[in-house]
């Protein structure tokens, strides 16, 4: 069994080539290289060399957090079957898909360490674009986690009803908008179904 054999939970291939350097990898590694070298220059190689060492321990905070999140949202997407994801959030799902999606955004706790790797996961098995993309939304701008901890406390009830009212409608809005934007796609045309 070679690597283009082995399989995700979403039933496409892994593909290895690109999988630790691909092209957003290139951009963070420059970007990353240009700072060092800006503080280098600025601040000298000892900044540099702190600077390194802080993030590296907080990289080692995150790194558990990630990995289980991630086997969640793998080991979800395993449980629910594919074409009932097709069914909810697939791109033929139109708007019940970003009615659903924005609901599960809203209410899904956590920071990015528990959405972006539901996303991935939800991608791969079969979700579509703009449910993908009302659920992000939702999930920034109509969280009740968020609206619990700190709008009510802060904003105020009067502030805080106005803010998520106005904000209900951006869910649907970004994905009616990301079914004009251009998709790139890795996939042969087979893969999607048969369309050239």
């Amino acid at each position: 069994m070679n690597a283009k054999d082995v399989k995700t939970a979403g039933h496409r291939p892994i593909d290895w080539r690109g999988m630790f350097f691909d092209g957003s990898m290139r951009v963070l590694f420059l970007l990353a290289l240009l700072s060092g070298l800006a503080v280098w220059y600025f601040k000298g190689a000892d900044a540099v060399f702190e600077s390194s060492i802080a993030e590296f321990w907080l990289l080692l905070s995150f790194i558990p957090k990630i990995a289980i999140a991630m086997c969640v949202a793998a080991l979800v997407t395993a449980l629910v079957p594919r074409s009932l994801i097709a069914a909810w959030l697939g791109d033929k799902a139109g708007l019940k898909g970003a009615a659903f999606a924005t609901g599960i955004g809203a209410i899904t706790p956590g920071g990015p360490m528990i959405s972006f790797p539901l996303v991935a996961a939800l991608s791969r098995a079969g979700s579509g674009r703009a449910s993908l993309i009302a659920y992000l939304t939702s999930w920034e701008v109509l969280g009740f986690q968020r609206i619990l901890i700190w709008e009510l406390q802060f904003l105020g009830v009067e502030l805080l009803t106005i803010r998520w009212l106005a904000s209900v409608p951006l869910p649907f809005i970004a994905a009616v908008l990301s079914l004009y934007l251009p998709k790139e796609s890795k996939e042969p045309a087979k893969d999607l179904g048969g369309r050239p």
